[in-house]
């Protein structure tokens, strides 16, 4: 039977022991942190290689092997728009040895695919979005167009007859958008990956392609592809001679790809951080700086909470326009 005092003197020595206790538990979780990575990394990719993703997961990838003195595997896991990938992750260890790199799919594919095996908000943990593109329209050269205009009314009078290729979700809602500002009906063929997107434009499968310049600039720059308007702001300095869509005669689509890294979301913060001042130093070293200049992407390294908030809006301001364009599991 314990006294009041027996019970008071209790309550002292829990009270005196908690800070003790306290700073054990997080000089545990910082030797967690101090100790990452423990061993090879995975990044997973969840696009077929060849693409803008893949390019610069790998330009990344490289720079944090270096740094960090160990393996950085970039592993191509394409299939159900990304989700095959994606479900990797979020079915891996929480110790950020398995990173995921996706473009805004990832939380466009909730609206599409209701079934999807992961929640994408609860699931995963946001570190960093690692740059931003905008789309570009881009036709193939035997296409009797000049200019963005010229396509329109190409695709106006042949309603359903030209078709564009998209590489995921996002790159399917870039085009859907333009169907919707534009007022053209264009069908949809769907690809596993950009590369792939890429190989039918040139072959004269698909007359139109709604892609990024990380993918595209090489054959742009080659003279292979027509590059008719950027759905951005301001043109881009590697394509200084392609209007913007506004310039073009198409204000109001503007629209751009991201790019962002996430990990298993009971990942702790303390990992996840480490992660995201490693990816943003990566992104300041002037080589890096100038490969994403070439590629038409701007680097940003956003803190978690950023790219969490970021996450969020994107998933909202995708699932309308899924809905208004009434797309379904298996359309097209």
């Amino acid at each position: 039977m314990h006294t009041k005092g027996g019970f008071k003197m209790n309550i002292m020595r829990r009270l005196i022991l908690l800070p003790a206790v306290m700073g054990l538990i997080l000089s545990t979780v910082q030797g967690f942190a101090d100790g990452y990575p423990s061993g090879p990394i995975r990044l997973i990719i969840p696009y077929a290689p060849g693409g803008a993703t893949d390019n610069l997961g790998r330009l990344v990838a490289k720079e944090l092997a270096s740094d960090w003195s160990t393996t950085v595997v970039v592993v191509n896991k394409p299939g159900a728009n990304g989700i095959v990938g994606a479900n990797e992750v979020a079915k891996s260890q929480p110790d950020g040895q398995t990173l995921l790199l996706v473009v805004p799919g990832h939380v466009i594919n909730p609206s599409i695919y209701p079934n999807s095996p992961y929640d994408v908000i609860r699931d995963f943990a946001p570190i960093t979005e690692i740059a931003t593109s905008p789309w570009l329209v881009v036709t193939n050269k035997s296409l009797p167009v000049a200019n963005l205009q010229e396509l329109i009314a190409l695709a106006k009078s042949q309603p359903g007859k030209l078709s564009f290729g998209s590489s995921e979700p996002s790159s399917r809602l870039a085009g859907e958008l333009f169907k919707q500002v534009a007022g053209v009906n264009i069908v949809n063929v769907p690809y596993r990956g950009a590369s792939e997107v890429m190989v039918d434009l040139l072959g004269g499968r698909i007359q139109v392609a709604f892609t990024t310049s990380l993918s595209v600039g090489s054959l742009y720059r080659a003279g292979k592809v027509r590059a008719l308007a950027v759905a951005g702001k301001s043109r881009l300095v590697t394509m200084p001679d392609v209007p913007t869509a506004a310039e073009a005669g198409l204000p109001g689509y503007e629209t751009a790809a991201w790019y962002g890294l996430y990990a298993h979301a009971r990942t702790s913060k303390d990992i996840i951080s480490k992660i995201q001042k490693a990816v943003a130093a990566v992104l300041k070293r002037k080589q890096i700086l100038d490969q994403l200049n070439v590629m038409g992407a701007t680097p940003l390294g956003t803190s978690p909470e950023e790219f969490s908030a970021f996450t969020k809006s994107e998933f909202l301001k995708y699932a309308k326009i899924v809905k208004d364009a009434n797309i379904k599991a298996g359309s097209n």
